[in-house]
Order: C-alpha cells, then structure tokens, then sequence
C-alpha cells in the first residue's frame, strides 16, 4: 500500500487528510491542554443491519476491546489495561449510523494510542469465548432497555414510524439475534465493513501535525483498502400518508406521550429550521411546551430529540403525564401547540431565542478535545464531519417564515406518529 497522504481542505478549525487506502484522516491543534484525543469512525451503524445480524455492531462494540494481534493478554498489552496503564480515558459506543472508538491520553502517548486503533481496525482475534464472555453484558443492557419506559416507548414509536428503513429497529437488535450471535457470523460482519476506506481517524490536540502524519502513515497507510465495495443501503423508506399510533398498555410507574414526525437527513438544506422549530417547541425553560404544557400542570416534563440522521429521519416530542393526566390527553396537547405554529408561525424573540440556545449548547458540547472530537464523530456518521457547525451557521440565517414554513412541511398530521405509553 501506498504511504501518502493528500490534504483535502480545512474548515472550522480542523484539516481533512487522506491515505491511499481510503481512511479519512481530520486533524485539529489546540494546546489548551497536554493531551491528545483519538477518535475512529466506522461508517457501519444498526442502519447497515438486516434481520438475522441486527445488534451485530454493538456486539462488534465489545468485541473489539478483546485482543489483536499486537494487543492482547499474552503479550501483557491487553487494550483496556494497556490503554489505563497510561492514563487513557476511553470508551465506545454504537447507534444508528456509526460506531466510534476514543481515547483521551497524554500527548505523548498518541503514537501508542494509534498503534492499538491500527491493530484492531483489521486485527481484531475475537472468538465464541471471547462473544460469550460478553453476552452477559449485552443481555443485560437488552433488559434494561425493556425496563425503561422512555426507551420502551422510542423503540415501539420507531418502529411505527419507519416501515421499511433499518432505522426501525433498536440499536441493540432483536433479542432473537443477539441470541444467535456466534462468532463466525459476526466474523463476517467485520469482514464486510471494518477497513480504512470505511472509517474516518480524528486527531485533535497539542500535537504537530507532523507527528500525526509520520504515526498515521507508520500504522494505518499498511492496511490495504477493503478487497470489496462496501455495500451501501438500497431501501428506500415509502412516503408516509397518513398519521400514526401505537399504545402500550403496560404498568412502569409512569405515564408518557410521544409525537414523532419525519424530517430529512441532517444535511438537508431544511434541517437547520427543524432543529430551531424543535427548540422553540420544547428547547429548554421558555420554549413554547414548558410554558403551555408543563407550567399548566398537563406534563411534569417535557423534551425533544432531533438529532441529524444519514437518512430521513424523526424529531421526538416526549411528555411525562403529571399525575391524573392520561397520555391521550397530553398528546393532544402537544399536537396543539405544533398547530399554533403551522397556523400563526413563531415570533423573532422566540426564534432569537432558539438561535442563542443551540450556539449555546453546540459550544458545550464541544468544549475541550475528548468532547470536540465525539461531536464531529456524529457529523461524520450523518455525511458531513463539518456538519454541527455548518448548521449552527445555517441557523443564523433562518426566518419567523422558514419556520412557519417547516412547521407545514414537516411537521403536519400526514407525518405524524404518536405513541402512548399507559398503565
């Protein structure tokens, strides 16, 4: 394999590399701090899950902490314990279109760092032991997220919302298919989607890019692109036409509503004006249902999800029923106060507002480098690494008219799924 790399371009801070074997490489220098953030991409989420492998990346999330080929207990180099051995704080984590490995270490243990990422990106040794010595982990997060009556409603809520697209299914999988989990055929799932042409590294620090380049082109430039294309999603999910409902009649201590809509991919043009309609709607003490809903005592609280998705995908307007108030009820309410807006639009404080809260929390979701680089990681997985920032930007530009506008676009009755949750 070839070792160069070529510069892309750089925006927000942050400069875009490529190897010849495909890996994205995105580097940032701040010296706030002595430290180091690694952070690898894999553009393999539940989204590029089928029935029969579904809950394959997150089991693949366990997995690939086991041993590599360099890294491994015999050698006395185990990940975990090698990485905590100098101080590293790390984790990983699996959703819907990505799954992502870091690492926040001293700067001078950055080349160790992406040594261990090299190795396991193609050199992972995971076997049936190593699978079943985790299966009592991952069917424990299943029933956990079966005991939470938030999750329990999202899960439900999505699978009506989607009919066709993978998006439908829990991240974690159906319990039939973790269940049937063997090692050879989740062999074949890393086989399929863990190369460098399918991964994005993100390096942010107090570090020279020099040095990044010479350890990047030491440990991943070897690693030859995948022998395959990498199989890219083909189902489309068919236009909603009509509202829908699912209830769940089920005693967990609480009562919930949720109202879900489709809206497109986080790099749609429309996407800045959703996410700022959501925050008007319930983003935070003076958003527009904590005033109508929670103060009047219809909801104890109320929240929203509008995360940018690859595909087209849902905002979630969540309430907790305050006591004697049935979800029926406070979903109604909810659907009122989305009406209001499609008929009479929002005003410029509010959408002043909205504007200054997503600055606000786009900026501490980034603050420091371990943050920063997870942030971009969800850009990368929804098309864009500049995406977060590109739509804070975006937002700047939103009118009281866009609004009113998405608000009838997106957030009508034909695109609606509500969901109860009651005892």
């Amino acid at each position: 394999m070839t070792k160069s790399i070529v510069k892309v371009g750089s925006a927000f801070g942050i400069t875009e590399y490529r190897l010849a074997n495909g890996l994205r490489v995105l580097y940032k220098k701040e010296s706030a701090a002595p430290v180091v953030a690694v952070c690898v991409t894999f553009h393999v989420g539940s989204r590029n899950e089928s029935k029969g492998v579904t809950g394959s990346t997150h089991i693949l999330e366990h997995l690939l902490f086991k041993d590599t080929i360099k890294f491994n207990k015999a050698n006395g180099n185990a990940i975990t314990d090698y990485l905590e051995w100098f101080g590293a704080l790390m984790n990983a984590t699996t959703w819907l279109d990505r799954t992502n490995y870091f690492e926040l270490i001293p700067k001078e243990r950055m080349a160790n760092a992406l040594e261990m990422e090299a190795d396991r990106l193609r050199g992972s040794l995971f076997n049936d032991t190593d699978l079943a010595s985790e299966m009592t982990v991952v069917r424990n997060e299943f029933e956990r997220s079966r005991n939470n009556p938030l999750e329990l409603l999202d899960e439900e809520v999505l699978y009506k919302v989607f009919t066709k697209h993978p998006y439908r299914i829990p991240t974690i999988g159906l319990k039939e298919d973790i269940e049937s989990s063997t090692a050879t055929k989740l062999r074949k799932f890393y086989d399929v989607f863990y190369w460098p042409n399918n991964a994005t590294l993100s390096v942010f620090g107090d570090v020279e890019w020099k040095d990044v380049e010479r350890e990047v082109l030491t440990y991943f430039a070897p690693i030859p692109h995948s022998p395959h294309s990498i199989p890219t999603l083909t189902i489309v999910e068919p236009k909603q036409k009509s509202a829908r409902k699912v209830t769940i009649k089920k005693d967990m201590g609480v009562n919930l509503a949720m109202v879900s809509y489709k809206v497109p991919p986080g790099t749609h043009k429309d996407y800045p004006a959703v996410l700022l309609l959501s925050t008007i709607l319930a983003g935070g003490y003076s958003s527009r249902m904590e005033q109508h809903i929670v103060d009047k005592g219809i909801a104890s609280e109320v929240s929203v999800l509008c995360h940018p998705l690859f595909d087209t995908g849902a905002v979630n307007f969540m309430g907790q029923c305050a006591e004697g108030v049935k979800p029926t009820f406070l979903a109604k309410a909810i659907e009122k106060e989305i009406e209001i807006i499609i008929n009479k639009g929002v005003t410029t404080v509010e959408l002043a507002y909205a504007r200054e809260r997503v600055l606000s929390q786009g900026a501490a979701s980034r603050d420091g480098v371990f943050n920063e680089i997870r942030a971009v990681s969800e850009s990368v997985a929804a098309g864009d690494w500049a995406l977060a920032y590109k739509i804070e930007k975006a937002g700047l530009k939103v009118t009281v008219s866009d609004i009113k506008r998405i608000a009838k676009k997106y957030f009508n009755k034909q695109k609606q799924t509500v969901g109860l949750l009651d005892q």
